[in-house]
């Protein structure tokens, strides 16, 4: 179900892939660039930190907070316990002590104007 999720809605690709927009490196300089920053770093980071639990993990995503969730509430009820079924099959592997051990990594972009 997840691996065919996105699929599914073709006409909200665009705001379903916004949350990785700023994912190239070089994109996000030549953002900062047409702006008229100068001396632009770009650089990528990681954080990592625990969730108490998978549910504490998937309760914004029931409560519809951001694109993504938002469009999985329009799902059957069906096809969202499949795709949260999924999902927690999939996170499953960073499970520790009955927590979620998760890290993000992201691009952080300053310059001067």
């Amino acid at each position: 179900m997840l691996r065919n999720w996105g699929g599914g809605f073709p006409a909200q690709r665009p705001v379903l892939n916004l949350s990785f927009a700023l994912a190239d490196h070089s994109r996000l300089h030549t953002l900062f660039a047409s702006a008229g920053f100068r001396d632009i770093v770009i650089e990528r980071v990681e954080r990592h930190g625990e969730v108490e639990s998978f549910d504490a993990y998937w309760e914004p995503i029931e409560g519809g907070v951001g694109s993504i969730p938002q469009t999985y509430l329009t799902l059957s009820e069906a096809d969202r316990r499949a795709v949260r079924d999924e999902v927690k099959e999939r996170i499953s592997r960073f499970e520790v002590n009955g927590k979620l051990a998760l890290s993000v990594e992201m691009l952080i972009g300053r310059g001067q104007a």
